[in-house]
């Protein structure tokens, strides 16, 4: 039992150990400068972060460390790289859909914010940087803060169906800009797809496309003809009726609301549904008044 015990003892050990390319053994300690990869689902795909992770550790970062006016890795190590599944608008600039690094230019009272297409860059000192690579650059407002920062920070923040912030912090500064997706159009592209062909589309599309439009302020017209053609596929479908009540109702068309919710809870109560006799009943009840 002793010699199991040494056994796994001296192999945690060498796990613990790294080997060079020549195969030498190496100290493994932890690197001054963690890695850290962050993804946020965000409008219908994901936004990706990769980025190394510097700490302040006493000394003054900004107008110090680094310095104002000097084009900034934004993290160390590595380029810190933003990955966009789809198309998007940074800082109302659009942006094709791929990997970029983010650099930036630190001042007192304004940043560049640098989208760069060249991602092999480590330290940007010399001419290895070039401008001619830059894919766009654009200006960002700096926030000075209460709460003090002690290690490099980048985040998603402020997320929306259609857009997340970018925000960067450290020591008791704080900058962010805006990235926008064109959720809209992607979603009436999807509509014009797969509900072309009445014969083929399915009625949870037709209802799908419906409650996008409710709730993201569309065509009510359109949208009340789609659950309808849902209706029609899948007939007394409580979920359904619920759904046209509240375009009805949004429409201004309040009668109308009422018979359809109505009825929608008389189907729940034919099929059983006390999930949608429940949901039914609670907007009939906060119509109806």
């Amino acid at each position: 039992m002793i010699k199991f015990l040494l056994t796994v003892v001296v192999a945690l050990s060498l796990s613990q150990i790294n080997l060079g390319q020549d195969g030498e053994k190496r100290l493994n300690v932890p690197t001054l400068s963690p890695q850290a990869e962050i993804t946020q689902d965000v409008a219908l795909s994901q936004v990706k972060l990769s980025y190394a992770r510097p700490s302040a550790k006493g000394r003054k970062i900004f107008g110090g460390l680094v310095p104002f006016g000097e084009i900034w890795r934004t993290g160390a190590n590595a380029s810190t790289k933003l990955t966009f599944a789809e198309d998007v608008k940074v800082a109302g600039i659009p942006l094709k859909a791929g990997t970029y690094a983010l650099y930036t230019i630190p001042g007192e009272g304004e940043w560049t914010m640098i989208i760069h297409s060249n991602l092999r860059l480590r330290a940007l000192a010399g001419d290895v940087y070039k401008q001619a690579d830059d894919v766009f650059r654009f200006k960002s407002t700096p926030l000075r803060t209460d709460h003090f920062v002690e290690t490099f920070t980048i985040e998603f923040a402020n997320l929306t169906s259609n857009s997340v912030d970018v925000v960067l912090s450290w020591e008791n500064t704080r900058v962010a800009f805006p990235v926008v997706y064109d959720v809209d159009g992607n979603v009436d592209r999807q509509i014009g797809e797969l509900l072309k062909d009445p014969a083929t589309a399915s009625d949870f599309n037709y209802f799908l496309a419906a409650e996008y439009y409710l709730n993201n302020d569309g065509d009510l017209d359109k949208a009340i003809g789609w659950i309808n053609s849902a209706l029609e596929k899948s007939p007394k479908n409580p979920r359904y009726g619920l759904l046209a009540a509240k375009i009805l109702f949004k429409q201004g068309k309040k009668a109308a609301a009422l018979n359809m919710i109505a009825e929608a809870n008389a189907w729940a109560k034919e099929s059983n549904n006390a999930n949608y006799v429940e949901q039914t009943q609670l907007f009939w009840d906060s119509i109806r008044k």
